[in-house]
């Protein structure tokens, strides 16, 4: 009996490691940050208890703000909308978390659904990392505009994803759906010299 294998959609292209690209003179890498776990998370921002639930279970606060994220090193929980939120996991503590939420969010209107199979994150790192997502995306992420912590839903050379800054101007990840994962990575690597 064959044993299965779990492979991130770009097993086959990231296998060597991180790409060094280069935007008119300047450098960035590009690599994929595979298997993070993700629940989509929805409920009312005004209820207290929703928020602290949230707080309790993932150890960040629910940002209320559009396109504004809570972040640690591990854990990011995203605004997509004013009553909907991403957790993203990289601890593996994934079904722990959404276990404790379910516990205590009982009686209350919430929806929490594991989307995290369903998508995957690169990442964007050096000089040229806003260079070469400008490339192929509508937002202007000049530091002075698309700050560290900022988010947004759009597009990157056609294919829908949530763009999250991680350090202005030099550092971003991009999550995307896992059926857009290899014409996004091949897009971005003929986009850099």
């Amino acid at each position: 009996m064959s044993e299965m294998v779990l492979e991130s959609p770009l097993a086959g292209i990231t296998r060597l490691g991180q790409r060094l690209l280069r935007v008119d003179g300047r450098s960035c890498t590009l690599g994929e940050i595979p298997f993070v776990e993700m629940i989509n998370v929805r409920g009312d921002a005004a209820d207290a208890g929703f928020v602290q639930a949230v707080l309790a279970a993932s150890g960040l606060h629910l940002p209320v703000q559009a396109n504004t994220a809570s972040l640690a090193e591990q854990r990011q929980l995203l605004w997509m909308g004013p009553d909907e939120w991403l957790l993203k996991l990289q601890d593996g503590q994934g079904a722990a978390v959404e276990a404790a939420l379910r516990q205590s969010l009982q009686g209350r209107h919430f929806s929490l659904v594991q989307v995290g199979d369903g998508n995957t994150t690169l990442t964007v790192q050096g000089a040229a990392a806003a260079d070469l997502l400008s490339r192929g995306c509508p937002l202007d992420l000049h530091p002075r505009v698309f700050g560290s912590g900022a988010l947004a839903q759009t597009h990157v050379a056609k294919a829908g994803a949530m763009v999250l800054c991680r350090e202005a101007g030099t550092h971003f990840e991009v999550t995307v759906r896992r059926s857009f994962a290899d014409y996004l990575y091949r897009w971005l690597c003929e986009a850099g010299d």
